[in-house]
């Protein structure tokens, strides 16, 4: 991939530390790509040169967060216990994620034009659990399966983080995984069924 140049890269950061002070105050709805560059210091000529509309921005807003999202070291699993610890870290460390960045991912929650972070983000959580489980050829049995188990419990998971960031914090993390550990349990369940992940003094 070439690498983006310093120039763009230093616009591309100025335009979205700009979007994030306006968000702070008001909603994505009401802003211009005018205002956005006046608070960046960036001229509207620059700003169409890599966006077709303020749309566009914020999907390459989303995009750009999304791709510093950890899940965490991606290690061989080999237990049940392990599986589950995993998705545990995972969405732990994908409700960090959103909750450092709520202006940006609920701003536009409304605004049926915008792009949506909810799409975004589940395809980087379902993209990451099927690269999980197509590693496994134990489960080859099901392998035409894995991209709809995948998108399932990415979506229900997103979902719940969705509604999680936008009621400030309704509950804790460690309570927000107490509440969804039985759809982790039939997840780790489903994939145990077909000998997915088998015990073993190495297992992590």
């Amino acid at each position: 991939m070439k690498k983006m140049d310093v120039r763009v890269k230093k616009t591309y950061t100025m335009l979205s530390d700009a979007l994030l002070r306006l968000l702070k105050e008001r909603s994505f709805a009401d802003l211009t790509v005018l205002e956005i560059c006046d608070e960046a210091n960036v001229h509207r000529a620059t700003f169409y040169k890599h966006f077709v509309d303020k749309y566009d921005f914020l999907d390459s807003c989303f995009r750009a967060k999304i791709a510093e999202l950890s899940f965490g070291k991606a290690e061989v699993i080999r237990s049940p216990e392990g599986l589950k610890r995993h998705i545990n870290r995972m969405i732990s460390n994908v409700l960090l994620f959103v909750d450092r960045n709520k202006e940006l991912f609920f701003s536009v929650s409304s605004d049926k034009y915008a792009s949506s972070f909810n799409d975004i983000l589940s395809n980087a959580v379902a993209n990451y659990i099927e690269e999980r489980l197509y590693a496994r050829a134990e489960l080859k049995e099901i392998s035409s399966q894995i991209p709809l188990i995948s998108n399932y419990y990415a979506g229900a998971i997103v979902g719940l983080i969705k509604w999680w960031g936008k009621e400030e914090n309704p509950c804790t993390i460690q309570e927000f995984l107490s509440f969804i550990q039985p759809k982790i349990q039939e997840f780790c369940d489903y994939i145990i069924s077909y000998g997915g992940y088998m015990d073993g003094p190495s297992a992590s």
